[in-house]
């Protein structure tokens, strides 16, 4: 009697235009930024950005399960109206700047790799791209203001 393997898990349920255009833009970015960093010469630059490329994977990997969180709130084509899908959104957003950031900052690291290697402002360069790798937007939550308390509405009396 031949054995029954158990069944793989089923493939994830695709995601609306709307967040998996998020996704796309996202993974387009890590992409670029995995190509720059192939294209420099072998040294601690690329190990750096290396690493940086690694983060930068991991919080890929978080825009995606965000944007499956959004889908399942509301999916879309176009544009979010509920509140929790417009924050997750407002999310994605700013981990789309960020990770244009991160690619705009490893084109800059190696433009100056290679006019000149030894140069001081590649080091300037790769601590920013550093800080900004361990402080994308997916990582910590966007602060949102308070709501404001509804303000009495105070009359005058006639005399």
């Amino acid at each position: 009697m031949p054995r029954l393997r158990p069944a793989a898990d089923p493939p994830p349920a695709p995601l609306s235009r709307y967040w998996n255009g998020y996704v796309g833009e996202c993974a387009s970015m890590v992409t670029r930024f995995h190509r720059i960093t192939g294209a420099l010469p072998t040294g601690q630059v690329q190990t750096w950005l290396g690493e940086i490329g690694k983060r930068l994977d991991a919080e890929l990997e978080a825009v995606r399960r965000l944007a499956t969180v959004g889908d399942s709130i509301e999916p879309a084509r176009f544009r979010v109206r509920q509140g929790p899908a417009k924050r997750i959104a407002d999310r994605l957003d700013a981990a789309k700047a960020a990770f244009t950031d991160a690619v705009s900052q490893a084109a800059e690291i190696a433009e100056q790799v290679a006019l000149d290697p030894t140069h001081n402002d590649v080091r300037a360069h790769l601590e920013v791209l550093g800080r900004q790798a361990t402080q994308l937007a997916i990582a910590t939550p966007i602060e949102e203001p308070e709501p404001e308390t509804p303000r009495r509405k105070w009359r005058r009396t006639a005399s």
